[in-house]
């Protein structure tokens, strides 16, 4: 039987899981579209084998195990996802796209930790013009944002944010494992990273097929999979997720800081607060 991997349907994801789906490793496994919040709630209940799942549902869905090397991440501006108000509007209350995760905690540290602002956080679908007749600010990430005109708003990247307020990376999201997957990780390490490197190589043809679905141009999603993307999960990446869940668990939007641990090695990559 073929595992099953949860993959997110947005353009900053699609390197990642493009040779699953186009390239050598099609077939290899069984490929389910989803959001990010679907990701790691299929993960969860064990209705996938591996999903791309938002950074900080790792410390809420136990057992997992991360695939090395490879994330959703930005050392810079990210583009995609954004804190966006009409110009010149108090805000007072913020909508936040249901379908994220990792990002909604991102916002709501960053409002209140980075800004000194507690505003009414409301979950709300992901239709910004529904967003902002509810609340004076909208989360909107993804595709989605994308499309934004940014000549219409006053808007905050969060990754930009973030990478000013703690000098470090930001990681959106990773690979993870449930347990006990009928495989040699090592295999399923290097299967990954092949579908990496190809759909690197690919970013063209990517942007070229995502211009046509967006109707943005296909330079413009080029630039954005090159220069706002960062696919790396590297040192600086990791103390940049153990600064995100400390500061998560310090402000009570995770019970804990569970230890990284990656795939193949069982190395414990992040220790809890104190240890």
């Amino acid at each position: 039987m073929k595992l099953r991997i949860s993959l997110v349907d947005y353009l900053n994801s699609a390197p990642l899981g493009w040779s699953f789906l186009h390239g050598p490793l099609r077939g290899r496994f069984e490929v389910v579209p989803s959001s990010p919040a679907s990701c790691a709630d299929q993960l969860a209940r064990a209705e996938v084998d591996i999903g791309l799942i938002p950074s900080i549902e790792y410390q809420r869905i136990p057992d997992l195990e991360v695939v090395p090397g490879i994330a959703v991440a930005a050392t810079s501006a990210v583009r995609s996802v954004l804190v966006v108000r009409p110009k010149g509007r108090t805000i007072r209350s913020v909508a936040l796209d249901t379908s994220s995760r990792t990002s909604v905690v991102l916002v709501e540290l960053l409002l209140r930790e980075r800004f000194g602002l507690e505003p009414e956080l409301v979950p709300h679908a992901p239709d910004l013009d529904a967003m902002l007749r509810r609340c004076d600010a909208a989360l909107l990430i993804g595709d989605a944002a994308l499309r934004l005109s940014p000549d219409e708003f006053e808007i905050v990247d969060l990754a930009e944010a973030w990478i000013a307020w703690q000098q470090r990376p930001f990681v959106f999201a990773f690979w993870a494992c449930r347990p006990g997957l009928d495989v040699q990780p090592e295999e399923l390490v290097r299967a990954f990273h092949e579908a990496k490197a190809w759909g690197l190589a690919a970013r063209d043809e990517i942007a070229a097929a995502y211009s046509r679905r967006l109707g943005l141009a296909a330079g413009f999603l080029r630039a954005y999979l090159e220069r706002n993307i960062d696919y790396e999960l590297g040192a600086r990446h990791l103390e940049g997720l153990e600064r995100f869940y400390t500061l998560a668990a310090g402000a009570g939007l995770i019970p804990e800081v569970r230890r990284l641990r990656l795939l193949g090695s069982r190395v414990e990559a992040l220790a809890p607060p104190g240890a």
